[in-house]
C-alpha cells in the first residue's frame, strides 16, 4: 500500500474551488484533460478532480510512494489496485463488478495490453478475466 495517503487536488480546472485531499486508494484512474493543457483528471467513485502536470510525472511520483499505477494508453493511467475485472475481447479495465449500473471503464492500448494484464495478475491473481 501507499506510505503517503493523500493527493492534493481541486474540484475545478482553474483551482478556484480551493484544494482538497483525495486518498490514493480512492483514485481509479488518471486521464489527460484534452481541454486544459497540462491538466490531469483524477477519477474516483465520488467524482472527478484536477491536478496539474504531465501524466508520466504523476505515475512515477505515485508509484514511488508504493502505489501501483500503470499507463494503459497515451493519456490514461489506471490504479491497478482498483481494477476489478479485465475484458480481453474489448481490452478494457473495469472498476466495478459485471452487473454494476454505472460501470467505470478504461480502454487499454493494443500494444500495452499484455504488459497491463501481467501486472494485474501479479498484483491481483484473483482478478476476474472475461
Amino acid at each position: 500500500m501507499c506510505s503517503v495517503n493523500y493527493l492534493s487536488v481541486t474540484e475545478t480546472p482553474d483551482g478556484s474551488s480551493g484544494i482538497i485531499s483525495v486518498d490514493f486508494q480512492h483514485i481509479l484512474f488518471l486521464k489527460c484533460n484534452t481541454s486544459e493543457s497540462q491538466s490531469i483528471l483524477v477519477h474516483t467513485r465520488e467524482g472527478v478532480y484536477y491536478i496539474m502536470g504531465p501524466l508520466r510525472y504523476w505515475v512515477s511520483a505515485l508509484n514511488s510512494t508504493g502505489c501501483h499505477f500503470s499507463i494503459i494508453n497515451r493519456g490514461t493511467a489506471v490504479n491497478i489496485d482498483n481494477v476489478s475485472r479485465l475484458d480481453r475481447a474489448f481490452r478494457a479495465a473495469y472498476f466495478n463488478l459485471m452487473n454494476a449500473p454505472k460501470s467505470l471503464t478504461c480502454t487499454i492500448a493494443l500494444h500495452r495490453y499484455r504488459f497491463v494484464e501481467k501486472e494485474l495478475l501479479r498484483i491481483n491473481p484473483n482478478i476476474i478475466m472475461s
